[in-house]
């Protein structure tokens, strides 16, 4: 089994969550703040069988997408090397690592 941690745009979680059920996937969403940009994120957990894991990655994939967003001026200033006005960001950023067992209580 993998256990997946997905980190992906607020603008993009409902959209994520309903193609994960469509597909029959069951998951955990948590509120989060990513920590560079300071922007609003969803986090997914997932734990999925080894065999489901392209469909979960699909699905991802399908509901989420980068976007070009403006750096905010804090940040620019504290970048003095920074020369860019805006950074590519979002879609769906994916952690994947082994899951050893699920227990349940």
């Amino acid at each position: 089994m993998k256990l997946l941690t997905a980190f992906v745009q607020e603008v993009d979680a409902r959209a994520v969550s309903e193609d994960l059920r469509e597909h029959g996937h069951r998951f955990t969403r948590i509120a989060s703040v990513g920590g560079y940009l300071d922007e609003p994120n969803v986090t997914f957990v997932l734990a999925v069988e080894e065999t489901q894991l392209d469909d979960v990655l699909a699905s991802f994939e399908r509901s989420s997408q980068a976007r070009d967003l403006e750096m905010p001026v804090s940040l620019r200033e504290r970048l003095e090397d920074w020369r860019a006005r805006t950074v590519r960001h979002g879609g769906a950023t994916i952690l994947i690592t082994d899951l050893e067992r699920i227990h349940h209580t």
